[in-house]
């Protein structure tokens, strides 16, 4: 087996909620919501400035979904947040008609996508791309580091319809820098030019790639990287 490439570098705490908030300052269409995950998602900075704005709906993620959908249907944005697994498995029939289906002005926060939780298997969300890609009406977002995250959140509340972003909470770090680096709904960009290989990458995996294009540049393969 290969040597693991170590990913290192610098780090933000909470870029969902402060984001949200912020956005929310400006925007009093804007509703949180969450499934018993305000600790777990990082929504608590939006719940605190907010708590009139804010729903706490219990371990229950297809009502988390439904009162998204009503919300919004009179005139609200609403921000969802609960992790991956529990959206796609338990709420998939609410996500596909009472918000993608009705293009209803939803924003669905999951975290804790792909292979990235403590909790054992059951809490796993490897195939929720798999799952919600065939889904008419629904854009999926998966960014890449604390920057894209704040700067997706802030995007998708001029995106109409329902969005599913793969959210990371907790010590996110940050690969972009946020001086530079501008989110681009519907576009792929390229992070890094070469002319021997070409690598594509989405979500958390993208500082990976990145570290593994810097050592491939070591080696004289210069890689390109989208």
């Amino acid at each position: 087996m290969g040597e693991i490439l170590e990913v290192e570098g610098p780090h933000e705490i909470g870029p969902l909620g402060r984001a949200l908030a912020e956005l929310a300052e400006n925007r009093p269409e804007i509703v949180g919501l969450t499934a018993d995950m305000g600790r777990f998602s990082d929504i608590h900075p939006f719940r605190d400035a907010y708590p009139d704005r804010f729903f706490q709906v219990g371990m229950a993620e297809a009502d988390l979904l439904l009162i998204a959908a009503g919300l919004a249907k009179t005139g609200k944005i609403a921000y969802c947040t609960s992790y991956s697994a529990f959206i796609t498995r338990r709420a998939l029939d609410f996500l596909i008609i009472a918000c993608a289906h009705s293009k209803a002005n939803v924003k669905i926060l999951a975290g804790m996508p792909g292979l990235m939780n403590p909790y054992g298997a059951t809490h796993q969300a490897t195939d929720d791309i798999a799952v919600l890609r065939m889904i008419p009406d629904l854009a999926i977002i998966d960014p890449c580091d604390a920057t894209e995250l704040a700067q997706v959140v802030k995007a998708i509340a001029d995106v109409d319809g329902t969005v599913y972003v793969r959210s990371l909470r907790g010590k996110v770090p940050v690969v972009l820098d946020p001086e530079k680096y501008t989110f681009e709904f519907g576009r792929a960009q390229q992070l890094r030019a070469g002319s021997h290989v070409g690598v594509i990458s989405t979500g958390f995996m993208t500082q990976r790639a990145l570290v593994a294009a810097a050592a491939a540049a070591a080696a004289n393969i210069e890689s390109s990287r989208n």
